[in-house]
């Protein structure tokens, strides 16, 4: 598992859902949403938290395979990928 926090570019489908992204210069096919945490409050009174986290299923232009976290922050609509996990 690689630990990135580095912005990409995403491109979503009508219902919102991230169908692929680009990470350094590649492009990324999600293949399917494995989880799924959206921004809410975690307890009454307290602030929701504004980064919807996922974690997809994505293959590469050349066809490998990963798993790969990436989040929304909901306030600047700006994508983070995460989490690579080999």
């Amino acid at each position: 598992m690689s630990l990135l926090n580095e912005q990409i570019d995403v491109r979503s489908t009508d219902g919102g859902n991230p169908a692929q992204f680009i990470w350094r210069g590649h492009t990324f096919r999600v293949r399917r949403i494995i989880g799924d945490w959206p921004a809410r409050a975690e307890a009454p009174g307290v602030p929701a938290t504004r980064i919807h986290l996922l974690r997809v299923s994505a293959e590469s232009e050349s066809g490998e395979p990963s798993i790969i976290d990436i989040s929304r922050d909901d306030a600047s609509d700006r994508w983070t990928m995460r989490r690579q996990w080999n």
